[in-house]
């Protein structure tokens, strides 16, 4: 019989300093810089990309999901992101200088179970935001 050793995932237990230890090993198994600050987790998916950073100084620490959607011409009726019904958890920008909305999810800590609770967040926080732009695309 084969020996496995898989050790599962840590439980955050609505601790940030789980979240922030999970983001800091993500990010140098990525092979970004932390340059010492705090860990901010980039993923590029297609034309999306998105930063993933904690608030652990907030008074209910959350994890702050930045998608930055790909440069588009909306048309001038594109309600934003936010108005919509389903599309609860977060605020978004328009960024004139680079044509593009960043739709910000935050995301309390309490939500997340582990890591894979995390990286499920982030992913839940792109496709909503994709989901968006295709509508009024």
């Amino acid at each position: 019989m084969q020996q496995h050793d898989y050790v599962p995932p840590e439980q955050f237990g609505g601790s940030a300093a789980a979240v922030l230890r999970c983001l800091r090993e993500l990010v140098e198994l990525t092979g970004q810089q932390s340059a010492g600050g705090p860990p901010v987790l980039e993923l590029q998916f297609d034309e999306i990309v998105t930063l993933t950073s904690l608030a652990a100084d907030a008074a209910q620490p959350f994890l702050c999901v930045s998608v930055y959607l790909p440069r588009r011409t909306l048309a001038a009726a594109a309600a934003p992101p936010l108005a919509s019904p389903g599309y609860p958890g977060g605020e978004w920008l328009w960024d004139a200088s680079e044509g593009r909305y960043i739709i910000l999810h935050h995301i309390g800590i309490e939500q997340l179970a582990d890591e894979t609770g995390l990286l499920d967040a982030i992913m839940d926080a792109r496709d909503k935001a994709g989901a968006w732009l295709l509508s009024v695309s």
